[in-house]
């Protein structure tokens, strides 16, 4: 009895000690409980999949490196490329930490020095390359050791060696500091932490990938939130959360995480939900990793991740390009990222923003991603493949600006920068006043155009810019090459007459066009006539004779043309030296009628006068037969007339043969002349 009693008073002993002391707080699962080497520096890439650490005995060091598949990690393996550096610094490496996306290893070592300095590795598709030196201003001779970089890369924390020594346990403090990188992409610094942080000893310091929340080691005298007593004994897992680019929050312990034991190296993936860290379970265990879950209090941002890859629209292959994230509302850029040799990159975005991220590379197009953080949910990965080119195809349409007939001009393009032309093949005639050109993308060219008859025209067609399209049209309108021809309108005295009527056709394409440009200072039309086209010119003014001419235009040299308009009197004659007629017949030949329907317009501007119709021959042939075929033509443009509305009381035919020749029948010139239609003002009731 006395047996049994005693076995159920150490039964309850123990249980109080499972409720009352520290291994019932810690709940942290062995994630290699098989492998039995005490462990440092532990990395995780923020993917979670991939962790590298240390295996430190007595007699050597080990890097090695393990995968998660199917939510358990394979048993570690050596890393070799660590290993390699570790037998040519003599163990001298340390304080692994991954970027962003798992490409770059960070780590302290000695190399070529005889003090620890910050380097990091690139993977590629051939593997991990030759360790690089992060230079000035990180680089000094100061031991730094275990860097972490933020997600956007701009803040680099790292571990600084005090020159104090620890009196009590012979050990050489650090105190956490920070880098910062500029404008220009250069880092700055350093810049040290409130004393807060920097109370005993710091060591393998963590950013989150929402850039905010960091994890540390510490070996400081402490109150925990709960009133615990924290001694400085050994390392405890510390957070802090950064509130702006300037201020923190303290540092505060981490409860339910830290153990009676040495503490260290916290890390986590992107999503958060994966804290891994060392530590021993029981004091001859040797520093193990171990998983555990975060105080929903002290657990950093959500965040989202965007990953994909960037190709070339043509070849299909990967570009090494540039990722920049910006904040969509302030367009202030939140960091600015690069692919890797295949292409592939990662951004993680935190919550609270909305993003736009801009895909380039120079001289390549842009493509734009938005995607609003202000609530993230379930969906906490996305994948976005960017195809981007470095030339474009740009359409060119030549019209005729007023006509808008398409032309067939020489086009000649050429970078504006170097004036060289652009190759001839990559030029191409598709079809009158259509081209099809293929440019390079990161160049301003200018284009410019020529033909007979047209003002050269010049443009530019800017590839500087965010270019996000592969095809462009563009539309050129060329102007007509012009003479400047001013019509100086006087009567028969030499006065200036003003308010007259202008009707312009071209010959060239038989189409009335508008001709005033303006009028002159004196009241007279001023036409822009285009060069290598013929125009009829009528000039007309209520009261007055019109006027008629046909201009050739061949060149754009100024001129004045004078016009004379009489004014509408019982004397007045009008010679109408384009009604014409069959030989030797009165029937009207049809170019005859553009000027007989100048006659109709006028008899209905002036309405007021009657006319005679007076038709004239030359002295070829009879007098008798000169006679009657000047009458009989003469009546067919009284019946023309009359035909067209024209009142048959205000008009009146006459032949008069051979008998008032204006000129001498002397020569086939003359003769012409007389041969001739006239109309005379016979009657003039205007007042």
């Amino acid at each position: 009895m006395k047996n049994l009693l005693k076995t159920a008073l150490s039964f309850i002993l123990v249980q109080s000690i499972l409720v009352f002391g520290h291994a019932q707080v810690f709940s942290g699962v062995d994630i290699f409980p098989d492998f039995q080497k005490p462990t440092k520096y532990p990395a995780l890439t923020p993917d979670g999949k991939y962790l590298v650490f240390l295996a430190v005995d007595e007699s050597s060091t080990t890097a090695y490196e393990s995968h998660l598949q199917n939510n358990k990690w394979t048993a570690p393996s050596p890393f070799e490329y660590i290993n390699k550096l570790i037998n040519q610094t003599k163990n001298e490496v340390g304080g692994f930490s991954f970027n962003h996306d798992g490409t770059r290893l960070f780590f302290h070592a000695k190399i070529a020095t005889d003090y620890f300095d910050i380097f990091y590795a690139q993977k590629t598709k051939n593997g991990w390359g030759e360790p690089q030196r992060l230079g000035n201003p990180i680089s000094t001779n100061a031991d730094l050791s275990s860097p972490t970089i933020s997600s956007d890369n701009k803040t680099l924390f790292v571990l600084k060696a005090r020159p104090l020594i620890d009196k009590k346990n012979k050990e050489i403090s650090k105190e956490l500091l920070l880098f910062e990188k500029n404008q220009e992409g250069k880092w700055v610094g350093p810049k040290y932490l409130p004393k807060e942080f920097n109370t005993g000893s710091q060591e393998t310091p963590f950013i989150c990938a929402d850039n905010n929340s960091l994890y540390f080691a510490s070996k400081r005298q402490d109150i925990s939130k709960t009133g615990k007593k924290i001694s400085d004994d050994d390392y405890n897992i510390y957070y802090a959360r950064r509130i702006d680019e300037n201020n923190w929050y303290y540092p505060v312990y981490v409860e339910g995480i830290n153990t009676e034991y040495d503490d260290l190296s916290p890390t986590i993936n992107s999503q958060g939900n994966y804290f891994l860290f060392t530590t021993q379970k029981i004091k001859k265990q040797p520093q193990k990793i171990y998983k555990d879950r975060l105080p929903s209090d002290q657990s950093p941002a959500k965040t989202f991740v965007l990953t994909g890859t960037i190709t070339d629209l043509y070849s299909k292959q990967p570009i090494e390009a540039k990722v920049i994230v910006q904040d969509a509302i302030t367009s202030v850029t939140r960091g600015e990222f690069q692919t890797n040799d295949e292409g592939k990159y990662a951004v993680i975005l935190t919550q609270g923003p909305y993003y736009k991220i801009d895909f380039t590379q120079d001289n390549y197009s842009h493509t734009f991603y938005y995607k609003d953080l202000g609530f993230i949910g379930e969906t906490l990965e996305e994948k976005f493949d960017v195809t981007l080119y470095d030339n474009v195809n740009l359409e060119l349409n030549i019209y005729d600006n007023e006509l808008f007939y398409p032309l067939s001009p020489t086009v000649m393009i050429s970078d504006s920068l170097t004036k060289r032309p652009l190759e001839q093949q990559s030029l191409i005639n598709v079809s009158q006043g259509k081209y099809n050109c293929n440019l390079k993308i990161g160049n301003n060219y200018k284009i410019r155009i020529e033909t007979e008859s047209f003002d050269p025209y010049e443009t530019y067609f800017d590839l500087r810019t965010d270019v996000v399209y592969s095809n462009f049209e563009k539309s050129l309108e060329l102007k007509a090459s012009r003479k400047i021809l001013t019509l100086d309108v006087r009567d028969s005295e030499g006065k200036n007459t003003d308010e007259v009527n202008v009707d312009l056709k071209n010959l060239t394409r038989y189409e009335n066009t508008a001709p005033l440009v303006s009028f002159d200072s004196n009241g007279n039309p001023v036409l822009a006539l285009r060069i290598n086209n013929m125009y009829e010119v009528d000039v007309t003014k209520k009261g007055y004779t019109y006027f008629n001419t046909v201009i050739d235009v061949k060149t754009t040299e100024e001129e004045t043309q004078e016009v004379v308009l009489d004014t509408l009197t019982t004397d007045t004659k009008m010679v109408f030296n384009n009604i014409t007629f069959e030989t030797n017949s009165a029937e009207l030949n049809v170019e005859s009628y553009a000027e007989l329907n100048r006659l109709l317009n006028f008899l209905g501007q002036n309405p007021e006068i009657k006319i005679e119709i007076s038709a004239h021959t030359d002295d070829v042939g009879s007098n008798e037969y000169n006679f009657r075929l000047s009458d009989k033509r003469a009546e067919s443009v009284i019946k023309f007339l009359i035909s067209n509305n024209v009142d048959k009381n205000r008009v009146l035919s006459k032949g008069y043969g051979e008998l008032k020749p204006l000129v001498p029948n002397d020569s086939d010139e003359n003769r012409a002349k007389n041969r001739r239609v006239e109309i005379k003002i016979i009657e003039n009731t205007t007042n």
